[in-house]
């Protein structure tokens, strides 16, 4: 019984170790504080229009992933469009000696969703809108497809990097996570980690400011 009760004792450390490790992991870290100098210095991979209304940041994905998903897809399809047009390709299980237009509309259609997937790690591009009262976040794979998030802001706005169940390979993605009134919207996942620590910080810097700058002084006499 002695060795089933250690057993069982270190089963539920292992499980609380694994609970204390993914509450931290959902719990993140603060955006970066950015001072008014690095804000306006930007970033070579981001975009920043300012206008009146509102800040917009912009950027794309391009991760080596998509890029090497998108050319092994490429480099597949050409092989497959080649092989039909040839009769050496078999669909159904039935080898297509003559093909017609339908066969390579059928070809067509079965690769758009891998396509859509290597664009949506390559040329997939997020757009931030800032303003006083809403954070806008688009993502857009192609012009028409894709998300959007709306998050109403008050006072308490807070912006951390934080996982919310997104991986590359077997590591924690961490996402950009900004929340105000008890609501919160996370994205940008894949992003390049050095373009989410900027992104980011300009948003805590556009609603909080540089707190460094605004801490009260205290003297230490």
């Amino acid at each position: 019984m002695g060795l089933i009760d250690d057993l069982g004792a270190k089963l539920v450390r292992m499980k609380e170790a694994a609970e204390a490790r993914q509450a931290a992991l959902m719990a993140g870290r603060p955006a970066k504080i950015l001072t008014a100098e690095e804000v306006a210095k930007g970033h070579p991979k981001v975009s920043v229009d300012t206008g009146f209304q509102a800040t917009v940041y912009a950027t794309r994905l391009g991760s080596c992933f998509g890029w090497f998903w998108l050319i092994f897809t490429c480099v597949h399809c050409v092989a497959m469009f080649y092989g039909l047009s040839h009769g050496s390709v078999k669909m159904n299980k039935t080898l297509v000696a003559h093909a017609s237009w339908w066969h390579f509309l059928g070809l067509a259609a079965f690769y758009v969703p891998f396509f859509l997937v290597g664009f949506a790690f390559t040329i997939a591009r997020y757009r931030v809108e800032l303003t006083d009262d809403q954070l806008r976040v688009r993502w857009r794979i192609l012009p028409f497809v894709g998300w959007t998030w709306v998050l109403p802001l008050g006072d308490d706005v807070k912006v951390s990097l934080a996982y919310r169940g997104s991986s590359q390979g077997k590591k924690p993605a961490e996402a950009i996570v900004v929340a105000s009134q008890g609501k919160d919207i996370d994205f940008g996942a894949f992003l390049a980690d050095d373009v989410k620590e900027y992104l980011a910080g300009a948003i805590r810097y556009h609603y909080v400011g540089d707190e460094r700058a605004t801490a009260p002084f205290v003297s230490g006499g």
